[in-house]
């Protein structure tokens, strides 16, 4: 009996050993130098991180679990955790990726249901240009030769709820939309459509428009390119009254509109146009994003390089962000003209830290809005790539809110951009970022391969693009310019 009690105790000893949680350091060096944005997993679990410009990583887990570390090009190595604190991994180069093929392929999906009637119509999407395997692109830099993945392989899908909006309207009136909105605050309700034109007829973007309601302004924007802006009066009752007035240059005008109108137009004399475009990209360089960031640090560059050449008057901002207790919470590099030197800050970035869930999603939005935004610009865009949502609090609730208005009043579109493992928390809170401040919703999705699981989002369809023409694309549908294949 006593042998069978200290087995017991020894057993539970082992146990407790093993399940506690320890902080992994490493580095990963392979073909004769560090490497970055090795991806480091946590077998059988979403915990993930990868490795910095120097090929340092740090990952929390336990005594026993399996590390994965895996990058283009090389062969994947398993680890177990034994009683280290540091780890020094060299990764051997995999021949049978030496030749990539690359091939076309389409898919289809079955209709999706949302709860509600669809039409019987069959939901189809369709992608050519699919890389089959991984390719890899090699180049030479200060720490010796490396790879990165070859851009144009992550896959992606965009959903406008704006220009959706029946259905919308039926995915938000009920279920788990509507507690999500009630959760964080967000009403979408009486929309108004404000097109703003000069003598001309030619749209006049950048406008600044007020929403009154009783005489109280209640919401504030700024047109588009195209001169249009979605404002939501909210709830309101029979004997409210509204007026929308907007304001460019020297020229105001004012409009009382109905209890029940939707649309109201506005020309002004003297309208003002502006041919700059302000870019940021905000990430989420939590250890979370490990398994994808390598692949959207690859496609943000080619992405900046083709902008560089369709665009000519704009300039890119950076903002990467982990959470509370990390290395750094948020990382911002302010407004450029020059691509080169943006594209060579986001060389040196990776993604750590992180731990539970939730991320400083709020931080970051403070932090991207704070930045030196023209005023001026003809456009100006937020594209937020996260997989993880805030942690909710009253105090974020309100920050968010806060953050929200402001982007709204500098007209300033956020374009969030979901990456794998994301719940529908994510795309809810996401999708109402977008419809608040007029842009739209992009999610990754499982037809590149490449990643965790991703969600689909909420929607009668949809078609698959690459991220990376998707993204040129919607950059272009806001700046006003014709779209161009490349």
């Amino acid at each position: 009996m006593k042998t069978l009690i200290q087995l017991l105790i020894f057993t539970c000893f082992v146990n407790f050993v093993q399940a506690q949680e320890i902080i992994i350091e490493g580095t990963v060096t392979g073909d004769g130098g560090p490497l970055a944005g090795v991806t480091i997993i946590e077998k059988g679990t979403t915990k993930a991180t990868t490795t910095d410009f120097d090929g340092k990583f740090e990952i929390n887990t336990e005594m026993g679990r399996m590390l994965l570390i895996s990058y283009v090009g090389f062969q994947t190595q398993e680890i177990e955790v034994m009683n280290t604190d540091s780890l020094h991994i060299t990764l051997v180069v995999d021949a049978v990726l030496d030749e990539v093929v690359v091939m076309a392929y389409a898919s289809k999906r079955e209709k999706k249901s949302l709860g509600y009637a669809v039409t019987e119509a069959d939901v189809s999407r369709s992608l050519s240009g699919k890389a089959s395997g991984v390719a890899v692109v090699s180049h030479s830099g200060a720490s010796g030769k490396s790879s990165e993945p070859q851009s144009g392989q992550l896959t992606a899908a965009e959903v406008n709820d704006l220009e959706k909006w029946a259905e919308w309207k039926k995915i938000t009136a009920f279920g788990e939309a509507k507690t999500i909105a009630e959760k964080w605050q967000f009403v979408f309700e009486n929309r108004v459509h404000i097109q703003v034109k000069d003598r001309f007829g030619n749209p006049a973007n950048n406008t600044k428009v007020t929403l009154y309601k009783n005489r109280t302004p209640i919401i504030k924007g700024r047109t588009d390119v195209y001169g249009n802006l979605i404002l939501f009066k909210g709830e309101k009752t029979s004997k409210d009254n509204f007026m929308v007035q907007v304001y460019q240059g020297e020229e105001l005008l004012g409009k009382s509109i109905s209890n029940s109108q939707k649309d109201v137009s506005f020309t002004l004399k003297n309208a003002k146009s502006n041919n700059d475009i302000d870019i940021m990209f905000t990430v989420d360089a939590t250890g979370s994003m490990g398994d994808e960031i390598a692949y959207l640090k690859s496609e943000l560059k080619n992405i900046m390089s083709r902008i560089d050449t369709s665009i000519e008057q704009k300039r890119v901002a950076l903002t990467f962000y982990r959470d509370h207790g990390d290395q750094y919470v948020t990382r911002s590099f302010d407004f450029e003209s020059n691509i080169d030197k943006v594209k060579a800050q986001l060389d040196l970035q990776g993604a750590n830290g992180g731990g539970d869930y939730e991320e400083a999603v709020e931080e970051a939005l403070r932090v991207s809005l704070a930045q030196s935004w023209n005023d001026q610009a003809r456009s100006k865009l937020m594209f937020l790539m996260l997989d993880a949502p805030p942690h909710f609090t009253e105090k974020n609730v309100a920050m968010i809110k806060a953050q929200i208005k402001k982007a709204q009043e500098q007209g300033i579109r956020i374009i969030p951009v979901v990456a794998s493992g994301a719940n529908k928390n994510v795309e809810f809170l996401m999708r109402f970022f977008s419809v608040s401040t007029n842009g739209t919703y992009v999610f990754l999705t499982d037809d590149s391969g490449i990643g965790n699981p991703h969600i689909e989002a909420t929607t009668e369809d949809f078609k698959v693009e690459k991220l990376n023409d998707l993204i040129v694309r919607l950059i272009e549908k806001y700046a006003g310019v014709t779209a161009t294949t490349v």
